[in-house]
């Protein structure tokens, strides 16, 4: 039997919104796994993982600059990274643009970014894939969802958020059947709460994370979160990286089309 190990040293994985948050956090868990890592932000500085000590074998990530409501920059951002390491073996889409405003124009926005960023990358990156499998290797990607898409908790009603978040989950499911065909498997996650922490610059300027920002200004919505939680704290953005590098992994071959929840159990009705 095959050790319990991920086996993704000196692979090479694609992240849409690495920079901050979860993405931030999947970033540094490939990079501890021995992956070199590809991610894309909307502004790049170059010096985002600087500071993190745990990658091992060499293993280094890569930043771009990517808006994901352009088809044009995410097929130029897929190719470019798939000659840099010369390969792709998995893509794990996490950037969102958490346009909360319900208006028309949001609407638009949410969508170009949310739903048509995310089939232009699933596309773009199919062929890299399809060549993992040719060579008998593991190739998936996994779609970062949220649960609230499916119990539309966010805090503003009627804007794209929770429509597009549930949409995601829903085209991983279909294109399970596209991609399985060709050997490639998809997944997504819908995390719950998960207290992304702020994060400290190589300058030592202090950057707010978006969860910090409404914990501190809607405070009532934050306690009805935690309330509405089982185990009675948020989560860390470390409890969704693990949850990704398992699906993205060989130890997960048989899983595809699924959507795992990661939220302590706020969903038991789900």
């Amino acid at each position: 039997m095959p050790s319990f190990a991920s086996n993704f040293a000196n692979k090479h994985v694609l992240i849409t919104g690495g920079s901050k948050g979860i993405g931030r956090s999947i970033v540094e868990a490939f990079l501890t796994e021995g992956a070199n890592v590809s991610f894309c932000a909307r502004t790049i500085r170059g010096d985002e993982f600087s500071l993190f000590k745990g990658a091992i074998n060499g293993a280094r990530a890569v930043g771009s600059a990517v808006d994901i409501s352009s088809p044009e920059e995410i097929k130029s951002w897929v190719d470019k990274a798939a000659k840099e390491f010369g390969r792709i073996d998995s893509v794990i889409a996490n950037a969102s643009p958490l346009i909360g405003e319900a208006t028309a124009e949001a609407w638009e926005n949410s969508f170009r970014a949310d739903i048509l960023g995310l089939v232009t990358l699933i596309d773009a990156s199919t062929p890299f894939l399809e060549e993992r499998v040719k060579a008998s290797e593991n190739a998936s990607l996994v779609v970062i969802s949220s649960m609230a898409g499916f119990e539309a908790r966010h805090p503003v009603a009627g804007s794209p958020y929770s429509t597009f978040k549930r949409a995601q989950a829903t085209l991983a499911k279909d294109y399970a059947r596209k991609l399985g065909a060709l050997g490639i498997r998809i997944n997504s996650i819908a995390p719950g709460s998960i207290e992304n922490p702020n994060i400290t610059l190589p300058d030592g300027t202090v950057q707010l994370s978006q969860y910090q920002i409404v914990k501190r200004d809607n405070y009532p919505f934050y306690k009805s979160l935690l309330d509405a939680v089982p185990l009675a704290r948020t989560g860390v953005p470390e409890e969704v990286a693990n949850t990704v590098i398992f699906l993205a992994s060989g130890l997960a071959s048989y899983i595809n089309g699924a959507n795992v929840v990661v939220d302590g159990g706020m969903s038991l009705f789900f």
